[in-house]
C-alpha cells in the first residue's frame, strides 16, 4: 500500500493537487463545522433559514456544474482550478460580515460555483494521470486528503473558539483557499499531459487530451451511462448537507448536548473515512466499483438511523465515525466508477453530471430536512419536543435502501461484470 501511495506520488501534478485539496479540505472544515451554530446561535437565524442558505450553495453548484465543466476544457484544468479556489476562498471569508439574507444567499451560491468548479479542475487532472487499473485508489487517496483536511479545520474551529470569534475563523478558511490557488498556478504544470499508459493520448498537453476524437455524446446519454454513479452521489449529497446541518442541533436541542462537543462531528465522520476509503478504493478495483457501493450503502443505511437513538455523545461520536468509515466512500467510488464507463474525452462532461447529481442532493437534502425538522420537533406550544426530529434520520436511511435497490437493478452498469462476462465468454 505504501509503495502505491509513493508510485502515485512521483508524478508532481498530482502532489500538488492533492496539496491544494488538503487546503481546500481545512478550509471546509472549519465552514463545516461552524456554520450552522454560528448562524443559529449567534447569528439567530431559525433552522429552516439555515436550509434555505444551504439551499443557495447547492444551487450554485448545480447551476454552475456544466458551465464551470467546459470552461476547464477552455482554460485548463490547472487556471480554472486556481481561479475556482480564489473565488471561493473571497466569497467565504466575507461571509460573517453580510448582514442581509440577500447577501448570505448570494456568498453561499459564489461559494457553491466556485467549489464545483475546483472539484471537477481536480477530478480531471487526477483521472488523466492514472491508468485504469488503480482509479478507486487514486480517487479514495483524493478523498483521504479531503477528509484528513475537514479533522485539521474542524478541530480548528473547536479551538478557535475560545481563542477569537467565529467571524474571523471564515477569515482564515478564506485565506487558506487563496494560498491555494497561489499554490497552483506557481507549482503545477502549466501543460498537463496524461502519464504513458493511462488510456489516454500517449503524448500532448490536457487540452489535446480532451479533444474528442468523434462526434460526443448527448449529455442525456452520458447521463444515461453513468446513472448509477450520479444516483449514489445524489444521495450522499442529500446525507452529508441535511446531516451537517441537522445533527448537531438535533444533538443540542434533544439531547441536551453542549455546543463546543458537536463541533467535533465533522472531524469524527471525516476520520472514518480516512480510515477506510482507500481499503474500499482498493476493494472497488480488485471486485467491482458498483457491487462495493451496494454493500456500503446497506450498513450505512442501519447506521443512519442508529445514530439518534443512541443515549450518550461519546457512542454518537463513535458512531459518525463509522459512518464515514462506510458512507464517505461511495463518492471516490462513484468518480472511478463514471470514469470507467465515460470516454477520457468526456471526463470535463461527466464529472461536471457527476457534481450537478451531488448538488442536487446537497440542494434538497437541507430544505426537506429542515421542514421535516422544524415541523416534527417542535410541539403545538413552540417548545422543542423531548424526542422529537427522528423522523429525519428515518427517511435518511430510506434514501440509501433506493440506492441499494437501483444499483441492484441496475447492477449491468458495472465495467467489472463486463469484464467478467467477457473472461467467461472467452
Amino acid at each position: 500500500m505504501i509503495q502505491a501511495v509513493r508510485d502515485i506520488l512521483k508524478d508532481p501534478s498530482i502532489r500538488v493537487a492533492y496539496m491544494m485539496c488538503l487546503m481546500l479540505g481545512i478550509a471546509y472544515g472549519i465552514v463545516m463545522a461552524i456554520v450552522a451554530v454560528y448562524l443559529n446561535k449567534e447569528r439567530g437565524i431559525d433552522e429552516q433559514t439555515i436550509g434555505g442558505l444551504a439551499f443557495f450553495f447547492s444551487a450554485g453548484i448545480a447551476i454552475f456544474a456544466v458551465p464551470m465543466g467546459a470552461l476547464v476544457r477552455v482554460l485548463s484544468p490547472r487556471v480554472m482550478l486556481a481561479v475556482a479556489l480564489a473565488g471561493y476562498g473571497v466569497a467565504t471569508a466575507v461571509f460573517p460580515f453580510l448582514t442581509t439574507f440577500t447577501g448570505l444567499a448570494t456568498a453561499r451560491a459564489i461559494d457553491g460555483a466556485f467549489s464545483v468548479g475546483a472539484w471537477i479542475s481536480i477530478e480531471t487532472i487526477l483521472l488523466m494521470r492514472t491508468t485504469a487499473l488503480n482509479r478507486g485508489f487514486v480517487t479514495s487517496l483524493y478523498s483521504i486528503v479531503l477528509a484528513i483536511g475537514y479533522v485539521i479545520g474542524s478541530v480548528f474551529a473547536a479551538g478557535f473558539v475560545y481563542i477569537g470569534p467565529s467571524k474571523l475563523a471564515f477569515v482564515c478558511a478564506g485565506m487558506l483557499a487563496v494560498l491555494a490557488a497561489l499554490l497552483g498556478l506557481l507549482r503545477l504544470d502549466k501543460h498537463i499531459g496524461p502519464v504513458a499508459g493511462s488510456d489516454h493520448a500517449e503524448h500532448g498537453d490536457a487540452s489535446t487530451a480532451l479533444e474528442p476524437e468523434g462526434p460526443p455524446i448527448g449529455a442525456l446519454q452520458l447521463y444515461w451511462q453513468i446513472k448509477t454513479a450520479c444516483l449514489t452521489t445524489f444521495t450522499y449529497g442529500y446525507f452529508q448537507g441535511s446531516l451537517v446541518l441537522f445533527l448537531p442541533l438535533f444533538l443540542i436541542d434533544h439531547r441536551g448536548v453542549a455546543e463546543g462537543p458537536t463541533k467535533l462531528l465533522v472531524a469524527f465522520f471525516a476520520a472514518g473515512m480516512a480510515v477506510s476509503v482507500v481499503i474500499f478504493g482498493r476493494i472497488g478495483d480488485r471486485h467491482g466499483h458498483l457491487k462495493t457501493i451496494r454493500a456500503l450503502v446497506a450498513i450505512g443505511a442501519v447506521i443512519t438511523v442508529s445514530v439518534v437513538y443512541l443515549p450518550w455523545f461519546p457512542v454518537v461520536a463513535a458512531m459518525v465515525f463509522f459512518a464515514g468509515a462506510v458512507l464517505a466512500p461511495v463518492y471516490p467510488l462513484s468518480i472511478a466508477l463514471q470514469s470507467l464507463i465515460a470516454e477520457p474525452r468526456d471526463y470535463n462532461r461527466s464529472n461536471a453530471l457527476l457534481n450537478v447529481s451531488y448538488a442536487l442532493g446537497t440542494l434538497a437534502g437541507p430544505l426537506l430536512c429542515g421542514y421535516l425538522y422544524v415541523t416534527y420537533s417542535v410541539g403545538p406550544d413552540g417548545t422543542k419536543v423531548p424526542f422529537g426530529g427522528e423522523l429525519l434520520f428515518w427517511q435518511l436511511a430510506a434514501l440509501w435502501l433506493l440506492v441499494l435497490v437501483a444499483t441492484s437493478v441496475f447492477r449491468s452498469d458495472d465495467p467489472s461484470l463486463w469484464r467478467r462476462r467477457a473472461k467467461a465468454q472467452g
